[in-house]
């Protein structure tokens, strides 16, 4: 068998559950191959607010993809290994094309995620009420975010915009859909944004460069759009059983459910 020396863990519905707890089989798991010496790294589409929490329960852990790929950081050292944002000026033109829309923003630059006050209130409208105590938790709001935007423009990680309904989302999605950036993930009621060529593959990829091992002797386990590329990519690519079908269709093996410990299984069976 592959002597694997890495595992890239997607996070929501991969290796948290669906009440988005990070379980203590997992966790244990996790700390076991970090032990081992094996690297263990979330690679999601969350800002780093809102992974540190899950982070910090994993004793070891070292590295972590975030932004859907477009920062890789070195926990231990504190440092940003390589960082790819969107341009203020290609911001502006997907929040210009946004105004006048009911459209919940999230904002990704750097370590904090712009968002607007009533995030948690209306998460439910928008198909994200599970995600709402995080909001009120671990981000910091402002009334409005397109002029605190405008205002002082930056580059950003990446943006997602989430909407009550799939027509409004088309009509923006036709509108932007041409600027040069990655649409990592498409659903009905959000569009995913990154900078052109982001994606959780490339983001692993450079990881490994870093680490000086090939994608060859990874492992990633996902479950949504934005992993098919990283299961593709990886040396074994995992499939959680609640995944999308396409997902499931392409990935060399399937594990448990999120519910289920898939991604302890994936650890116990395949890394360890």
């Amino acid at each position: 068998m592959q002597d694997y020396k890495l595992i890239a863990c997607d996070m929501d519905e991969t290796a948290l559950t669906s009440d988005l707890r990070l379980t203590e089989r997992t966790i244990n798991a996790m700390e076991k191959a970090v032990s081992a010496g094996k690297h263990v790294v979330f690679t999601t589409g969350r800002s780093y607010r809102l992974t540190k929490p899950y982070i910090d329960m994993v004793r070891g852990m070292r590295y972590a993809l975030i932004g859907t790929g477009a920062t890789g950081l070195d926990l231990t050292e504190g440092k940003t290994l390589f960082r790819h944002d969107i341009d203020e000026e290609t911001i502006k033109w997907i929040l210009a094309a946004s105004a006048g829309y009911d459209i919940l923003p999230l904002i990704f630059i750097r370590n904090d995620v712009l968002c607007p006050s009533w995030i948690a209130e209306r998460a439910e409208e928008f198909h994200v009420g599970k995600y709402a105590e995080s909001y009120r938790r671990y981000l910091d709001p402002v009334e409005n975010p397109f002029p605190v935007f405008m205002e002082n423009p930056q580059p950003v990680e990446k943006i997602l915009l989430l909407f009550t309904n799939s027509m409004e989302k088309e009509m923006i999605y036709g509108e932007i859909q041409n600027l040069p950036v990655s649409f990592t993930s498409v659903s009905d009621y959000s569009l995913e944004i990154n900078a052109n060529g982001v994606s959780k593959a490339r983001g692993l990829k450079l990881l490994c460069s870093h680490l000086g091992i090939s994608l060859s002797e990874c492992i990633a386990v996902g479950d949504a759009q934005n992993d098919m590329e990283l299961i593709r990519n990886a040396g074994l690519g995992l499939a959680v059983a609640n995944s999308k079908k396409a997902l499931l269709d392409i990935a060399d093996q399937v594990v448990p459910s999120n519910d289920e410990d898939g991604v302890a299984v994936a650890i116990e069976q395949y890394l360890l």
